[in-house]
């Protein structure tokens, strides 16, 4: 027969075992939600840079002109269909920590950020500029994006060539 103060005793015991499991735990669990805070801030500066990446080379590979005075560091005009049918001068440009891009009516569109003041997702030029060139060679385009908070950077480079470049557009073939 048990007395009766050995059940309080075992409830007891097995609190105290649990709350020494529940706090071994808490750092793991700390850890493993700041992995996960890592993790998802590094797939949004990836996939954000990926975005702006892989529209600035659409536009810049559909160029309706060739490349000639058109790269000026952190600048790049490039010529594309209009709505009303006609050739229009499209403009990249980096502003306030923004990939930005200027419409052949003067409107300017963000291409990153979300917000109106500082950004917590930085898109930054390249070491030199953001975009490059090098004796009618194709355009080198560099940037990082940077998060504020976390201090994560992703680096991003590729470069590419117009088809009115590459087809020599408007030349005489022999």
């Amino acid at each position: 027969m048990r007395r009766k103060g050995m059940l309080l005793l075992d409830a007891l015991m097995a609190l105290f075992l649990l709350s020494a499991l529940a706090v071994m735990m808490v750092p793991l669990a700390g850890e493993w939600f700041s992995a996960m805070e890592r993790s998802r801030v590094g797939a949004k500066l990836s996939e954000t840079g990926l975005f702006a990446m892989d529209f600035m080379v659409e536009k810049i590979r559909n160029n309706r002109k060739t490349m000639a005075g058109v790269v000026k560091e952190n600048r790049y005009d490039y010529q594309a269909v209009t709505d009303k049918g006609t050739d229009g001068t499209y403009r990249f440009f980096v502003d306030q920590e923004k990939l930005k891009l200027q419409l052949y009516n003067d409107s300017i569109q963000p291409i990153t950020g979300e917000y109106t003041g500082p950004e917590a997702y930085a898109f930054l030029p390249g070491k030199k500029s953001l975009f490059q060139q090098e004796g009618g060679g194709p355009v080198v385009i560099s940037f990082t994006m940077h998060h504020q908070m976390k201090r994560m950077d992703r680096d991003f480079e590729t470069s590419v060539i117009p088809y009115a470049d590459f087809y020599g557009k408007r030349k005489v073939y022999e």
